[in-house]
């Protein structure tokens, strides 16, 4: 499955994910160049050597006090890849979660929690070297996949019904939309396979796992501040109204991602994607028979989602079923 974009909007421009972005492919430039397209050996070896992150020389910057080298490695080993691919398809990851988490973040927390994410997989990484040992210590491993994989931990958490637009080679190449917990659940249970049966095939499995896990804490630690802050507005309604001002200003309003309309000879059903939307939100109104307005809020309390659909005959303003399945909220109106 190889993922191509992801059906979840957001309010805010992603200038941190975009210069992530841009600095990684400029290193690679320089990469490229230092390297002459990776066929001098001589100067790949040292190069990832010299920026790479290291297990066997980070030990020894930390015994000896030199802490400041040993971050500097991880830094530096974040923003570098070994092939066009590598890095394609960790740009391709970040570009479609990346943005989303910086929206939710903001772009300075954002910033910060991606080099956290990158920290704590390289430790990761630095874990099981130190439990195999041998060379694995002396290999330097490179690469955003760390820092990434926590987007991919905090997004399955805080998006959890976000769609996916996935390419799926099954006997014939389509495409089709698959939840995001479903997606990025598959992608960590791999991982763990992977590790298992084969954490030294040149891809630091134990990297990803690290970060990814990482990326999950922060999802659990953000979900819990938001419940804990509805909690608190629930609970004290007349806070001030400068507050609740602020509060409504924060408040995101989007329009469904798309409506549909069925019509047969008794009812006409409205199919309206609104992925993430708390039920007990959902406001249904109808006027003069044919306009209809959809209201919802998402489970964080930070989206509301708001639109209208001119429909072609009249229904009774009342709606004779109602259903949220998947992102997808199916309403039916019987004709009059």
């Amino acid at each position: 499955m190889f993922p191509l974009y992801d059906e979840n909007p957001r309010t805010t421009r992603p200038y941190v994910n975009y210069a992530l972005i841009a600095t990684n492919f400029i290193v690679f430039i320089w990469e490229v160049i230092v390297t002459r397209l990776f066929t001098d050996q001589r100067a790949t070896i040292t190069l990832f050597l010299n920026h790479g992150f290291v297990p066997a020389r980070f030990l020894e910057d930390v015994s000896s006090a030199q802490y400041i080298d040993a971050s500097i490695s991880i830094l530096t080993s974040m923003f570098m890849h070994g092939s066009i691919m590598h890095i394609l398809g960790n740009m391709l990851f970040l570009w479609i979660f990346g943005d989303n988490i910086e929206d939710r973040f903001g772009h300075v927390k954002y910033l910060a929690s991606y080099l956290f994410w990158g920290f704590v997989a390289a430790m990761a990484h630095l874990a099981w070297a130190m439990s195999v040992g041998g060379e694995q210590l002396l290999i330097p491993a490179v690469g955003a996949s760390g820092a990434i994989s926590g987007v991919l931990g905090a997004y399955m958490l805080i998006f959890p019904h976000a769609r996916v637009v996935t390419l799926v080679f099954f006997f014939l190449i389509t495409t089709t939309r698959i939840p995001a917990f479903a997606y990025l659940f598959l992608w960590f249970i791999y991982q763990l396979i992977a590790a298992a049966f084969g954490a030294g095939g040149g891809v630091a499995y134990l990297a990803h796992i690290g970060g990814f896990v990482a990326g999950l804490a922060f999802g659990l630690a953000y979900r819990y501040m938001i419940r804990i802050s509805a909690s608190v507005r629930a609970r004290v309604p007349s806070l001030s109204h400068n507050s609740s001002e602020r509060y409504h200003a924060r408040e995101q309003i989007l329009r469904p991602l798309r409506i549909e309309g069925i019509v047969t000879n008794r009812y006409v059903e409205l199919l309206a994607e609104m992925p993430g939307v708390d039920e007990r939100t959902i406001s249904i109104s109808v006027m003069d028979n044919i306009m209809v307005s959809i209201d919802a809020l998402t489970e964080d309390g930070y989206r509301r989602y708001s639109g209208k659909a001119i429909l072609r005959t009249p229904v009774n303003e009342q709606p004779e079923s109602l259903q949220y399945i998947n992102g997808i909220l199916r309403v039916r109106f019987m004709r009059i």
